[in-house]
């Protein structure tokens, strides 16, 4: 084969034209030149070693078709398909996943539905209907299911839940080396369009969606990671959670030797009590609700570093310590915020009490609007006003700063009192304490990026079953960002763009991912993953 060059005349102008030919012997034994392909004009030294390289090509026999030939039909998602199924299997999910569903045989693999339904809170969270679709349509490998599939996996989640988690605990303990000295308790809450199951109540809204029922929901962590998690009625109080959980890590789990990290709201006198039984604990005690905590944050917390903290109090026949922290620089923008909060109440107080005492036209203020109103504008600033109202005879209201209450909030702001019964050094206390914060970042996580809420579901059984998967998706989070010490918002903006693409090419249909950038690379050698083939196949 070889090149040739063509030449065409039209209104005086002479145009150039490739086409690769050959010799070809006719019947009559003559030869002749065959035309094997034309290659368009060419205008350019560029477009003439284009040629040289589709001829050289076709010397190979390497297949060579035109652009128009090629049709991209779909596209399907890859980036966090592809690292997730790895972390999937290397950490032990499908086979916990496996061994506790092995009794259970429905006529489709709920395992990879699960996988499934995992991924796409990754990616596209919402309603069972769009996962249904977003498998269908987006997710790699390419999966053939039914909507009522994925209604009856949730039963399966529900269900299981228990063994599952157990299973699961077992397996990253052995594969990521988790560190169970230390688990951390915190509560959220979510909420429920419509009706909602039995577990739907009114009750106190982190979301600020009064007007919504809602349910509560426990999340226990280590090593940054989320081991397992219970649901109670959105009206539970907080401090009536910590006794299962107890019992979730003594019996379900067998862990005896632990320190308990949780906050103030899960904590009243009597499971204190009973959590001093069981394990040794760091807990967050209420700035204001006893004697002892008033008296012991007023104390001072020497020292020239900005977070610091000492020993302020012990009772030796419990081994119970009380260490105050402080942190100069969050006190520099507390005490910032109470000046602005005293100011904002005095002129609100002098608002309300013209309006209180108004002669004018019009229906008066009563003494339950004025309370109603100073609570919803003043809220715990409440605290710092003493204020009157009243309404025989002479409509009057007055008031002055407390100045005993400002003096105590002045004192205490940029502080926090923890007790504990381990015997960590003090600034070793608050440290483990902080790391609270990556239950609340969970939370933040769950709600934001996973949009946990609102929940649609009508029946406990798939609501729990939602909030499993939710939780799963947390678990292969934090297990990308473990690997790669990036945030989960940064792993999903690069690996967003790798997608497969169903290609049609002279009739046949192929699918091939795109070209990987460098920042891919990296987070592909961050997991220790392997690159995916530049061609799949539809498994």
């Amino acid at each position: 084969m070889h090149l040739k060059k063509v030449t065409s005349k039209y209104k005086d102008k002479t145009y150039e034209y490739a086409q690769i030919v050959k010799s070809v012997r006719r019947e009559d034994g003559k030869s002749s030149i065959k035309v094997v392909k034309s290659l368009g004009r060419i205008e350019s030294e560029e477009d003439w070693k284009k040629a040289r390289k589709i001829k050289e090509a076709m010397e190979k026999d390497e297949e060579v078709v035109r652009l128009k030939d090629i049709k991209i039909k779909q596209q399907f998602e890859l980036g966090l398909c592809w690292v997730s199924r790895e972390l999937w299997e290397r950490c032990g999910i499908g086979k916990a996943l496996q061994e506790s569903l092995k009794d259970r045989k429905p006529e489709f693999d709920p395992k990879e539905i699960i996988f499934l339904l995992t991924v796409n809170r990754l990616y596209r969270p919402g309603s069972d209907l769009s996962a249904y679709r977003w498998i269908r349509d987006r997710a790699w490998p390419r999966k053939e299911i039914k909507p009522q599939w994925i209604y009856r996996t949730l039963d399966l989640l529900a269900e299981e839940k228990e063994q599952i988690e157990e299973k699961l605990l077992e397996k990253l303990e052995k594969e990521l080396d988790l560190d169970l000295g230390l688990v951390f308790y915190d509560l959220t809450s979510s909420y429920f369009e419509g009706r909602g199951p039995e577990l739907a109540e009114f009750g106190y809204s982190r979301d600020h969606r009064k007007d919504r029922k809602q349910l509560v929901l426990g999340v226990l962590m280590a090593d940054g990671i989320p081991i397992a998690h219970r649901l109670w009625p959105g009206n539970r109080k907080d401090e009536t959670t910590l006794r299962k959980t107890v019992e979730d890590l003594r019996e379900r789990f067998g862990i005896q030797e632990v320190v308990f990290v949780a906050d103030r709201g899960v904590i009243s006198k009597d499971n204190l009590e009973e959590l001093e039984q069981n394990f040794d604990y760091i807990l967050a005690t209420p700035r204001r609700k006893s004697k002892l905590s008033k008296e012991l944050l007023r104390k001072e917390v020497p020292g020239s570093r900005e977070q610091r903290a000492r020993e302020v109090h012990q009772e030796r026949e419990k081994g119970k310590r009380w260490i105050l922290c402080l942190n100069e620089d969050r006190r520099e923008k507390d005490l910032q915020r109470l000046e602005e909060a005293v100011e904002e109440g005095k002129k609100m107080l002098q608002d309300l009490e013209k309006r209180y005492e108004s002669k004018g036209r019009g229906r008066p203020m009563s003494q339950k609007g004025v309370w109603k109103r100073i609570e919803k504008k003043l809220g715990r600033n409440q605290r710092l006003f003493e204020v009157e109202a009243k309404d025989q005879g002479t409509r009057e209201l007055s008031w002055e700063l407390d100045q005993k209450a400002l003096k105590f909030e002045r004192s205490i702001q940029g502080k926090f009192l923890l007790v504990t019964t381990s015997d960590l050094e003090p600034v070793k206390v608050v440290e483990e304490y902080k790391n609270l914060e990556d239950v609340e970042r969970a939370f933040d996580d769950l709600k934001n990026l996973l949009k946990v809420r609102p929940i649609y579901h009508q029946t406990e059984k798939r609501t729990r079953g939602h909030l499993f998967v939710s939780i799963l998706s947390l678990l292969l989070e934090k297990l990308m960002e473990r690997e790669t010490n990036r945030t989960f918002r940064d792993l999903k903006e690069e690996m967003e763009s790798l997608k497969v693409n169903r290609i049609g090419v002279c009739g046949e249909e192929i699918y091939k991912r795109n070209s990987l950038d460098s920042e891919q690379e990296k987070i592909l050698e961050g997991l220790e993953t392997e690159k995916p083939p530049k061609i799949l196949a539809n498994v």
